[in-house]
């Protein structure tokens, strides 16, 4: 089985996809699928926002779906509600999550190579989040949850991939994750890092001048203490 949640939901089983007829379809299999085996419940399937058909009915034309593309069995009715029997890799999300979360954790146990790889997996993952789902009640907060997880999952890399050597890329790479993420402070701090490690310490005080100027004109802060020392470092002939 393949099911997608990044970008418009897609399924598709060893007989071809699971063809869909009504939205209301594709919003309850999108809740199911982001509790892969569990039981959602019915007031939550329930509350999608289409009154035209009942829950069971909605669900009885997912589990004829289902057996169409080749894939019996999967939708399991419960008094409580109704549990989607996959395996959560077989969902890009989770597979997005789990590689995510392998990253951070090879990053904190000192592997960079390992890092950087279960990221690149992630990433390639990604796309817009339930993209056809955004106004729906349930996919507010999954959105803001998984968009913030990418941030984090695209900063490790960055730092797994600065760890391993790779200063050309970081600089190139940092340099436009800093317009497009301009409040995340350690972004700020890997960028300066990679250009005082290209021989540019210039730029990175310079860099470091702009992170201190846009954090007061914009949010009335002061750097944080990593930037501090990093500059304090930079500034020392340090070798951040």
């Amino acid at each position: 089985m393949s099911f997608r949640l990044f970008g418009a939901l897609r399924a598709r089983g060893p007989g071809g996809p699971v063809l869909l007829t009504s939205r209301a379809e594709r919003a309850v299999l999108a809740m199911l699928l982001l509790e892969p085996g569990q039981v959602v419940p019915r007031h939550r399937l329930a509350g999608r926002g289409d009154r035209a058909a009942s829950l069971d009915d909605t669900a009885a034309a997912i589990g004829q779906a289902l057996v169409e593309a080749g894939a019996p069995g999967l939708l399991v009715p419960h008094a409580a509600g109704y549990r989607l029997d996959v395996d959560p890799r077989d969902v890009d999300v989770e597979r997005f999550t789990a590689r995510a979360w392998a990253g951070r954790a090879a990053l904190a146990a000192g592997d960079p190579a390992a890092a950087a790889a279960e990221l690149e997996a992630a990433l390639a993952e990604w796309d817009e989040p339930l993209a056809e789902f955004a106004g729906e009640p349930f996919a507010g907060r999954v959105i803001a949850d998984l968009e913030n997880l990418h941030a984090e999952a695209v900063q490790d890399r960055a730092e797994a991939r600065l760890m391993l050597g790779d200063v050309d890329w970081c600089v190139t790479e940092l340099a436009v994750l800093v317009g497009e993420m301009p409040y995340r402070e350690r972004l700020w701090e890997l960028y300066a890092t990679a250009l005082c490690r290209a021989g540019r310490k210039p730029e990175a005080l310079a860099v470091l001048h702009r992170v201190r100027n846009l954090l007061d004109e914009e949010l009335g802060l002061a750097p944080g203490p990593g930037l501090l020392a990093l500059e304090t470092a930079i500034r020392g002939d340090g070798h951040p």
